[in-house]
């Protein structure tokens, strides 16, 4: 009896063994596959040795002759796709509208499947279609939005005028602009100045511990019981009800009618009491987490590569200055000026192209058993997007590793090429805050570039590398800011 036990057993572990190595039929090329941990120690390694898992990712795609890489992390089956043709198929066709539902993603959500950024389904397509409509009723993507935005401007502004003598780090004050634009249409009311630096390091500190966290707790959610700490799951956890605490401090204050005017928190509070259960305080945290997220880091990390550029190149910053000059003088920019700033607004395609935010998009879940080129992709199959290798393909742009702003621009000084830059994704999960992150980042730029000349710190040009982690961000730089007149 103990005999066939052992053997059933055995039988059994065997069984596990080969299934777990075996691929699906016509998976996509990519490393072996061994027992219990998949392809990851491979994936950690290629990460580690070209200093993020989109370059990684790229350097296993080109070992294998494949713009579609096959992966197996832990028990996730995840496939990379690489090329203009593959991006555009995953953006766009419905089999690729979902999100994974995995432990590491609802800890992105507050520890559940909430919000709208990373569910899917009915939940996804009504909670996404409410959240945009109520945006845009209190002002988001209109005039309204435009105002506060030049209203950021003009505490930019002041903020490098009273510190004009001393070298500023442009990422505070612009990550705080950001937030307070985004919190003023989803609670009415800007941020207070003594809680502000504390929300963006909030922010700051949960964006590293997953970029760390991500290949530990994604792939092996147990070990959170045997290495709370070390897996950085504590971290999360504790950075987590923090952030919950302070949106569910501006939900309580809405419920007790004390915020003046009218916002999408109202506007969701008011659903709760009139519809049916998918609306609720949880899922109300969740999609203020989102549009925070969405928003803040992306848009003023761009806005700082902006800056980066512009000290790095000052051929191309007295370019920008000239035109601004030239054309609108004194005026405060507002985004019709798009339509006249061709050199501005080339430089700032060329600043998403070359400092792409976010090089590895996703992650998209399978709906149902679908192909891309000859492969054979699995419902439920993970799907990452290398928007970064399309950013610099040789196919598509000429000389793409180096900064030229021309290139979006044609011989009668016209916008070119716009159509192959993703830097806000495409298809139904486009960004829905693109019209905030394209309005905020021109104004403030022409309006910081109208009024001052950026240079680097006592002559030493800032790095031109990026840290690349789930987002990709510059490394720390201070910059002078001196007045033109």
């Amino acid at each position: 009896m103990l005999a066939t036990l052992v053997a059933v057993l055995l039988i059994t572990i065997l069984g596990y063994i080969i299934n777990s190595v075996s691929k699906p039929r016509k998976f996509p090329p990519g490393p072996n596959w061994y027992p219990f941990v998949g392809s990851s120690a491979i994936a950690q390694k290629v990460t580690l040795q070209h200093g993020s898992q989109w370059k990684g990712f790229a350097h296993l795609a080109k070992e294998y002759s494949t713009q579609v890489l096959g992966l197996k992390l832990g028990s996730e089956l995840v496939v990379v796709v690489f090329g203009e043709k593959n991006l555009r198929k995953v953006f766009t066709e419905k089999e690729y509208e979902g999100r994974p539902d995995s432990f590491f993603i609802r800890q992105r959500c507050l520890g559940k499947r909430l919000g709208i950024t990373f569910v899917d389904g009915p939940l996804w397509k009504e909670h996404r279609q409410f959240t945009v409509k109520n945006l845009k009723n209190v002002g988001f993507g209109k005039t309204a939005m435009e105002k506060e935005i030049q209203a950021e401007l003009g505490y930019i502004l002041e903020h490098i005028d009273k510190n004009k003598t001393k070298t500023i780090n442009p990422k505070v004050i612009l990550a705080a602009s950001v937030l307070n634009i985004l919190w003023k249409f989803t609670a009415g009311e800007r941020i207070k100045e003594d809680r502000l630096q504390y929300v963006i390091d909030l922010f700051s500190k949960r964006s590293k511990a997953f970029s760390i966290a991500g290949g530990w707790l994604n792939q092996w959610p147990w070990i959170r019981f045997i290495f709370p700490n070390l897996s950085g799951y504590t971290l999360i956890k504790n950075l987590n009800q923090q952030i919950s605490d302070i949106i569910e401090e501006t939900v309580t204050k809405h419920k007790d009618r004390v915020v003046p005017g009218s916002d999408f928190i109202y506007s969701f509070l008011d659903e709760i009491n009139d519809s049916n259960g998918s609306f609720h305080e949880e899922q109300l945290k969740a999609i203020c987490l989102d549009i925070l997220i969405a928003g803040a880091q992306t848009t003023s990390n761009v806005l700082e590569f902006a800056i980066l550029s512009l000290i790095r190149n000052k051929d191309i910053q007295e370019k920008v200055y000239n035109e601004v000059h030239t054309i609108i003088g004194d005026d405060t920019p507002c985004w019709n000026d798009t339509n006249r700033l061709l050199y501005t607004v080339a430089f700032l395609f060329e600043v998403q192209r070359f400092y792409t935010i976010v090089p590895l998009a996703g992650p998209r879940r399978v709906l149902e058993e679908t192909t891309i080129e000859d492969y054979v992709i699995p419902k439920n199959t993970t799907v990452l997007l290398s928007i970064g290798d399309v950013h610099f393909s040789p196919d598509l742009w000429d000389e793409p590793n180096k900064f030229k702003p021309e290139r979006f621009l044609d011989s009668s000084g016209k916008l070119v090429n716009t159509e192959h830059f993703y830097g806000f994704g495409l298809g139904r999960r486009r960004c829905p805050g693109d019209s905030l992150a394209k309005s905020f980042i021109f104004i403030v730029l022409v309006g910081i570039v109208q009024k001052y000349k950026i240079e680097c710190e006592n002559g030493v040009l800032p790095a031109e590398e990026p840290i690349i982690g789930l987002i990709s961000g510059a490394r720390p730089f201070t910059a002078e800011f001196i007045p033109r007149f």
